[in-house]
């Protein structure tokens, strides 16, 4: 063995030493949070530092079942079961008006104005460039003549006034129209202000009170019925037959509570949709599309062993998924 050899054997074991400890302080670490470690350490200062401990980090876990410990006050649940009505009455309400305002329209882009012509200067240039509407210029015979008619031609042209091109007006703007301020005339003091004419005063009749607004008429709201409708709500994906979530516990709930009645099941088209109007062409897609989606319930409902006949198929253009009645 050279002692080249023997000194790096002597160096092999004090390597292994200084490796244990090493691999021993990043055993909890993986290789991001070394890299970071070592980067922070490179930076020094706050970073480089221990992070500070939770806070609260000795004290007792809490018994989270205990908290807290007093019920919240809550409406009682008639309250909220009216306040629930007020919402899906109105949420229904929006479905129908939505559908009578119809698709939102599309607006073209404005047409691209034409380019302005332009004229040369006839003074430092010699040419002229005509528009539209104007004469074309005059032949070259006629503005530089021949020699020999220079003498005959020379004594009108003298007299004539030299023609120039006129300059095209330039487009006249977009102008906002006038600001006309009108100031009220201040009241004098010790006088009320005046006030408009009154609205005319309402019919009497004995023996009745009328409200001084009884001439004034209410906003006109279309008839429709903002009710929600009855039995188990079947969600479906949008503009599509396809089951939200997993319907098997709605399905054997409906078997269960069936015994030998009959089903109705109604199915809806579009649910607030940019596209749902009460279009007739609109409708008969909702309407199919309710069909379809009444159809795969009813479908998963025989497959459960009711039988087909006890089944009545019903479709709406606008509503919510698919719902299903017992008929007494």
């Amino acid at each position: 063995m050279t002692a080249a050899t023997r000194r790096t054997a002597g160096k092999i074991p004090f390597l292994l030493l200084m490796t244990v400890p090493l691999l021993a302080a990043c055993q909890h670490q993986d290789a991001t949070d070394t890299v970071t470690g070592w980067w922070h350490n490179f930076e020094g200062g706050e970073i480089a530092k221990l992070r500070a401990p939770p806070p609260g980090e000795n004290l007792r876990y809490p018994h989270v079942g205990r908290t807290p410990m007093q019920a919240p006050d809550l409406p009682t649940p008639e309250a909220r079961l009216s306040l629930t009505t007020q919402l899906e009455a109105q949420r229904n309400l929006a479905q129908r008006e939505s559908a009578a305002q119809g698709a939102l329209p599309t607006i073209p882009p404005p047409p691209k104005p034409a380019p302005a012509a332009t004229t040369a200067n006839t003074e430092q240039s010699g040419m002229t460039m005509t528009t539209v509407g104007q004469p074309e210029p005059e032949s070259p015979s006629a503005i530089n003549p021949a020699p020999d008619h220079l003498a005959t031609t020379s004594a009108p042209n003298a007299s004539a006034p030299a023609k120039k091109t006129a300059p095209s007006a330039p487009a006249a703007e977009a102008e906002l129209p006038a600001v006309v301020a009108k100031s009220i005339p201040p009241t004098p003091p010790g006088q009320f202000p005046k006030i408009g004419d009154l609205p005319p005063p309402p019919p009497q009749f004995p023996g009745f009170d009328l409200p001084r607004d009884a001439m004034v008429s209410d906003p006109v709201r279309p008839d429709i019925d903002t009710s929600t409708p009855e039995g188990t709500l079947l969600r479906f994906q949008p503009a599509t037959d396809h089951v939200t979530g997993d319907p098997q516990g709605d399905y054997q709930h409906i078997v269960s509570l069936r015994g030998n009645r009959r089903l109705t099941i109604l199915g809806f088209g579009a649910f607030m949709s940019a596209d749902a109007a009460l279009a007739p062409a609109d409708q008969n897609r909702e309407i199919a599309l309710g069909l379809l989606r009444a159809r795969v319930v009813a479908r998963a409902l025989i497959a459960r062993g009711v039988p087909a006949s006890a089944i009545i198929l019903r479709a709406e253009a606008i509503g919510d998924g698919v719902r299903v009645t017992i008929n007494d």
